[in-house]
């Protein structure tokens, strides 16, 4: 008998039975059509609730608070998928995510007013805890040597779908309609659980015990190991402090472009969508080319780069004066937000223990997660100031952080 690095003693497993493969090919596929479909709701969600008949002054506040929605029980859920996963086994867990993405889809695009829209929103939180999952499957069914393209095959997902979601999107909200798009949302997840339940062959295993004290002892054992090993609590604070930055301005991005926007206005669902997608193109292309600028130049040297290149991508949208301009600056920040998440990423794999890597590689995705509940809450609130008001606080924010992280460069060059 073994003991996972979750803290659960398990009883050995059987070799698995998937074809690695065919778990490549479903899990990026499942992969681009989550992304692509909740990249719809941040890029329309302002336009749906005008159908939803919310008044125009109180758009900016909603969108704001759909956007953290889902984070008030998908945080407190988090740690726990994982133990769940060594439980009731991991195909549960991951088909899951995928058959609860077609309900709120459906509900969403059925809602006749704001409160079931934001029902619907709430559901998010119960779909977390699939990617590492689907990861821990894929790694161990994929021969050593193929192991780590695998996963990096099925990690391009996200960018893929944010890039390609907002475009076909938008030309689809332009004509059916916007919940005609979340409709066809609805069934593709739908799809995607029903390629995940033929796909995955779940490994046989005999039972497990989980033990409640030794997955908290882990999770002790982590956040101690976070404290003490050099450089690792303060890249956590920084990522979080540049998440935060981020976040507060995602749900606004289209608002600002509805704003500035002065053409036909059946158009304006693809504008947005076009906007988003050329963003989201140059996110996935730049992603591993700062990766490799990392082993190139050092990673200490890139994370401010990518740090600083996101502040000024997010001073250009507080103050343009133009369309053109805040789509330059939207761009801007796709080319360089991929660098900040792969540095901070490879910092860490590289800075963590041995016998610690994986559990504070898990417990990383908590930073992030974080910043998108909070962001968005104090994102609407500045909103209500002006605007702009999110953009130029978030790009303080990163302003500071680029700052920051060229001090800890700096130590790290002399020793200090």
């Amino acid at each position: 008998m073994t003991t996972s690095t979750t803290g659960i003693a398990e009883a050995p497993i059987a070799a698995p039975r998937n074809d690695w493969r065919l778990l490549l090919a479903v899990f990026l596929l499942v992969g681009i059509i989550e992304s692509q479909a909740f990249g719809h709701f941040s890029a329309f969600t302002p336009l749906y609730l005008q159908e939803l008949h919310v008044p125009a002054d109180q758009i900016s506040l909603w969108t704001g608070i759909l956007q953290s929605l889902g984070f008030v029980i998908g945080l407190p859920l988090l740690p726990f998928w994982g133990v769940w996963a060594q439980r009731y086994g991991r195909k549960l867990i991951i088909v899951r995510s995928a058959f609860i993405e077609a309900v709120l889809f459906g509900l969403a695009a059925l809602s006749p007013n704001i409160w079931v829209f934001a029902g619907a929103r709430f559901l998010t939180g119960f779909i977390f805890g699939n990617t590492g999952i689907m990861f821990a499957m894929l790694a161990e069914s994929a021969p050593r040597p193929r192991m780590g393209q695998a996963i990096g095959l099925v990690s391009a997902a996200a960018p893929v779908g944010i890039a390609i979601g907002p475009f076909f999107g938008g030309l689809i909200a332009q004509g059916p309609g916007l919940r005609a798009l979340l409709g066809i949302d609805a069934g593709l997840s739908l799809l995607a659980a029903l390629l995940l339940v033929l796909a995955i062959r779940e490994p046989r295993m005999s039972s497990a015990t989980p033990s409640t004290s030794s997955t908290w002892g882990q999770l002790r054992g982590t956040l101690a190991a976070i404290r003490v090993t050099p450089g690792v609590a303060s890249l956590f604070v920084l990522y979080f402090l540049a998440f935060v930055g981020y976040s507060l301005t995602t749900p606004f991005v289209s608002l600002v472009i509805q704003r500035l926007y002065h053409g036909d206005p059946g158009q304006l669902p693809a504008t947005i969508g076009a906007s988003l997608t050329v963003a989201g193109v140059a996110m996935a292309v730049t992603s591993p080319l700062w990766g490799r600028a990392g082993d190139a130049l050092g990673r200490w040297n890139i994370f401010p780069l990518g740090l600083g290149g996101l502040a000024i991508a997010l001073g250009i949208e507080a103050w343009a004066p133009n369309l053109l301009t805040m789509r330059s600056g939207v761009v801007l920040g796709g080319l360089v937000f991929g660098g900040i998440g792969t540095t901070f990423t490879a910092l860490l794999a590289y800075l963590a223990p041995d016998d610690q890597r994986t559990s504070i590689l898990n417990i990383s995705l908590l930073p992030s997660q974080l910043s998108w509940f909070l962001g968005p809450l104090i994102g609407s609130g500045l909103a209500l100031i002006t605007l702009a008001m999110p953009f130029a606080v978030g790009a303080a924010m990163l302003a500071v952080a680029c700052l920051w992280a060229v001090v800890l460069a700096r130590r790290r060059s002399t020793g200090s």
